[in-house]
Order: C-alpha cells, then structure tokens, then sequence
C-alpha cells in the first residue's frame, strides 16, 4: 500500500506527471473506538459547536481532514495543510508545484453550513496555505486551468440560501488572494451537482465543460470563458452523472442513467469542435437485468396549477399496457411519486428510486413523477417557488399533474381514478404525508423519512439552517407557519392507510419524525403500519437488504389496497 493512514483516505489525484498523488485523509484521534471498554463508551460528551455532526458522518469526533501527497514510488506521504478545519477536493496546478482545494477556515465554521473558499498550498511541502477567495456560499469541485493562470470551480454566493438559490460556473485568478471570482454561467442546482468530476477544461484554457441540470435531465455543455457563448455537448433525456475526458481531448468517458436504462459507464469520441459520436457502453454492469426484464420508459407532460403555473412530470406507462393479460377494466392505476428536496427533481437517479419505479411498473402500475414548485433544472424563480410555501403551490402543482393524465389519460391508456397511489420519500415523505391530510383521493400511501413536525425537526436535524431558511425564520419567531407547514397538524384528517420507512440511524430528517406521525395515527384509530430499519443514514450507508426490503414493502403495500 502506498499509504498507512490510520483512518483511510479518498479523493486521490494523480499530478500532471503522474508521479505523485495528492489525497485528504483525517488526522487526530478517533474519539471512542467501537471496541472500547464499557467505561470509556459511557464518558459524557460534551457539545459546543452546532454542527456536531453530520448525516452519512454521525457524530464529528476531533478530527480534521487535510491534504497530503505521496510519491506513486513510495515513501512517507507529506501533509501539506493542518490546523482545526477541514480541507476537501485537491487540485493540482497544471506545473505540479501548488494543490487547490477547498476549505472553511472562518471563525463561525462550527455554527454555520454552506459556506467554504478555495485555497492553494505548495504541492512540495513547508508552504502557507493561501486563501484564494472570499467565502459567500460554498465552493466545490476545483479545476486548474492547463496554461495555470485560472481555477474553475462550482459555487454558491446565497449562504444558506443556496438551499433554493442556483449556484455557478465560476472562474478565479489563480494568483489572486481574497479575490473575487467571476461568473462564467449560472443555473447549477446544488442538488444536481454529480458523484464525480463536474468541470473540464479545454486545452488552450479559453472553455469549460460542466455538467448543469436541465428539465429533468443531467447535460455536459461547453462554456466559453469571455464569452456568453455555449453549446451543448451531452444533451437528450438522460442524466450525465459524471464525466472525464482524456489528456488530448480525444476520448470522453461519462456515467450516465434515464428511467429505462440502468446507470451506465459510456465512452466516446470527442471532436475538437466539441461533437460527441460514437458512443458506446463500457461497463455491460446491468446486461443480464435488461436481457431478463421488461424496463419501462417514460414520456413528458405539463400541467396548470389552479394559479397558472405550468409545471412538467415524466409518466411511466407499465410495460404490460396494450398487451391483453396486462389490460385492466377502467385503466391503469397510477402512483405519483414525489421527489425529495424539496430542490431535487425526477427523474431520480438514486438505486433506490430507479428499483421502486421499474418495480411498480413491473406490476402494472403506471407512474407520475412531478417536478412540483421548488424542483430543480427549471430556473432560479422556479427553483425557490416553494419557499415558506411548503404545502402550498407545490402540492397544488401534483394535484394538477394528476388531475393532468386522469382526465387525459397517458397516450392511448386510460387511468383509473379510483385506483391511485402516493409515496415518497424525505421531503417526498413530507409532501406524501401533507396530501393524505388535505385529499382522500389515493387508496394507499408510502411515507419514507419524512418531515412531518418543523418544530422538533429543526431541533435535531443537522442541518437546522435549513429549516429556518425553508420557512423563512426560527419556531420562535414564526409559530403560525411552523403550525401551519407541519403535516401533524393535519394528522386527524388522514383516511388513507400509510406505510411509514425510516432508517433509525437518519440524522438528516431524524427518526423521532416517523415516530411522531405513527403515535398520532394509532392515536386517531388509522390503519398505519411503521418500519423501522436498524442504523443506516438518511441517504447513504443504508445496507442492501434494507433498500430491497423498501422496494418490496412499497410494491406490497399498493397491491394489499387494491
């Protein structure tokens, strides 16, 4: 191994000359071991900062993550940075002599979220640390330009508003210190930004590739640097997860997803004028999946909220429709699905979506996925159309996407409107609880990790500076909205028969929401019934069987209120 950290490492890159590695990894000790004796596990902990933890983390411990470099060779690695702060996303400089990377260094770091600067450190070792930007919002993904003198990156400028605030396609002097960076494009959901690489240059350090949401799907366009010019490179109903492309700019490889095709890793040729042919599939991971079941594909519609507003959803007609075994007298049931977020947007990407929809489709369900109010990929004012309005145009926005394809149908297919459905999961879990208290029009529903109490949510979420953005203060300063906007309010006036699935480890949308929406239905008499899985976060470190068991239980569900 060329490394020994004690407690791993990631985010390795390789520097120009292939000969080093830069990595972060954490440094200081790691609080109380799994193994510990009983004594040392049952020390008090003692809080002061309000970030104390994070979801997919748990619980911080002292210590901090900072760059370090290894020779590819061998030998001890070299920490480049230190000191109370986390250090993320290294960058080497086209010359190998500095490393970009990304950092919040300010004062209020322990209390505040969204917020970090780039910054650059000789590569070699001994040197300063230098702050390259002022922080307003966050920054990410840093690309060193190839004739040195810029560095790209993906920020905000909002702070906490980049909840509901696009970020940027920005550009900064690489020389600058405290300096002011410059926008090249706009529109980047913060949702939206991919699992991987996200920007590129273009060898003669005048255009960027970077990959932005748009209506639904994940695109890479060309940006010129000085120019207001762009074109588009990977565009089509897909989502471009990540891409990557090869020292001449030849060859592109990219991951890439859509309702019926399974993520793949796809290559490419890459043209100088920026065309992409000759497409073709690397990786062949999900051959054996499409050989033996039927995916189903989707198609775009629009709906009229009763306030004017358009918004669009992606329907999914189940493989089995037209056929004679798969027609049903009436039409086709039809579950909406509703996103998280609230700033994300369907088509999901996410294992567990992709299964559920092709699962329920399987069965003969059709599908709506929405992009109410809020939803990402459809501009800034769209983008922040739920804010201090969850509940409100939002659910407006799927009533109408329904009332859309019952009253016209999906193509040639009939819908059933005795025969609807509703699930989703963490704001999707709220918005599926809020529509089973405010319509009795849906025969069943799936509750996953909602937000169903804005007042105990901001008390042990996370992410608190969420909640009081979302709904435009503090429970103290605005009792009557948090009222209002809690699902539990309404909980008396639920019919359905609910599901509810949570992970009890989820420190983003915590378990006690679950808990809080079960007690009140048991309350009331309702037919509920509640799972809980063991450990897991709200989006990741959740086991296999767990997001399987989601799927069955989901499917199981529907089919028992038929």
């Amino acid at each position: 191994a060329l490394t020994t950290a004690e407690h791993g490492v990631s985010q390795p890159a390789f520097s120009p000359d292939g000969a080093r590695i830069a990595y972060v990894a954490p440094v200081g000790p790691a609080g109380v071991a799994d193994d510990a004796s009983p004594a040392e596990k049952r020390k008090p902990r003692v809080i002061t900062n309000l970030k104390w933890r994070l979801d997919g983390v748990g619980a911080f411990d002292d210590r901090r993550q900072h760059v370090f470099v290894v020779d590819v060779d061998g030998g001890d690695a070299i920490q480049l940075t230190n000191g109370d702060w986390d250090d993320d996303a290294p960058a080497w400089s086209p010359d190998g002599t500095q490393i970009a990377f990304v950092s919040d260094r300010r004062r209020r770091r322990h209390d505040d979220l969204l917020r970090s600067d780039l910054w650059a450190v000789p590569a070699g070792g001994g040197g300063k640390a230098r702050r390259l930007t002022r922080a307003r919002g966050a920054a990410a993904f840093p690309a060193w330009s190839p004739d040195g003198h810029s560095i790209a990156f993906i920020g905000g400028e909002h702070g906490d508003e980049f909840w509901a605030r696009s970020a940027n396609l920005m550009v900064i002097d690489a020389a600058a210190t405290n300096g002011e960076p410059r926008v090249v494009a706009s529109g980047f959901a913060r949702l939206g930004v991919p699992e991987g690489p996200a920007v590129a240059w273009m060898p003669d350090s005048a255009a960027l590739y970077a990959v932005r949401i748009e209506r639904g799907t994940g695109v890479v366009r060309r940006f010129a640097v000085r120019h207001d010019k762009q074109k588009a490179v990977l565009t089509g109903d897909r989502r471009v997860g990540a891409f990557t492309l090869s020292a001449d700019r030849t060859r592109m490889a990219f991951v890439s997803t859509w309702v019926g095709e399974p993520s793949e890793i796809y290559a490419a040729r890459h043209r100088a004028d920026g065309r992409v042919t000759d497409e073709r599939i690397l990786s062949h991971a999900n051959d054996e999946l499409c050989a033996t079941v039927a995916l189903a594909g989707c198609r775009r519609v629009t709906s009229t909220a009763p306030d004017g507003t358009e918004s669009e959803s992606f329907v999914v007609v189940p493989p089995s429709a037209g056929k004679s075994k798969g027609k049903r007298k009436g039409g086709l049931p039809l579950v909406l699905d509703i996103h998280g977020g609230p700033h994300g947007f369907h088509p999901g990407a996410s294992t567990t979506t992709w299964a559920i929809t092709q699962t329920l489709a399987g069965a003969g369900y059709a599908l709506l996925l929405s992009n109410p109010r809020g939803s990402a990929g459809y501009g800034e004012e769209f983008l922040g159309g739920c804010v201090q309005d969850w509940g409100g145009g939002d659910y407006d926005d799927l009533m109408a996407a329904v009332d859309r394809v019952v009253d016209g149908g999906i193509g040639d297919h009939a819908v059933d409107a005795a025969h609807l459905y509703v699930w989703g999961y963490s704001y999707g879990g709220f918005m599926t609880s809020w529509v089973v208290g405010h319509t009795q029009r849906f025969r069943a529903a799936v509750v996953g990790a909602p937000v169903v109490d804005h007042v105990s949510m901001i008390g042990t979420t996370d992410i608190p500076h969420f909640s009081a953005y979302e709904l435009g203060g503090l429970p103290w300063e605005r009792p009557d909205v948090y009222a209002k906007r809690a699902p539990i309010t309404y909980a008396p006036d639920i019919r359905t028969p609910v599901l509810l699935l949570h992970q009890e480890g989820d420190l983003r949308c915590p378990i006690g929401q679950s808990d809080q929406l079960f007690a009140a239905l048991k309350l009331l008499g309702r037919q509920v019934e509640y799972v809980r899985y063991p450990g897991g976060f709200h989006a990741v470190g959740v086991a296999p069987s767990h997001l399987v068991d989601r799927v069955r239980r989901t499917a199981e569900w529907f089919a028992r209120h038929q």
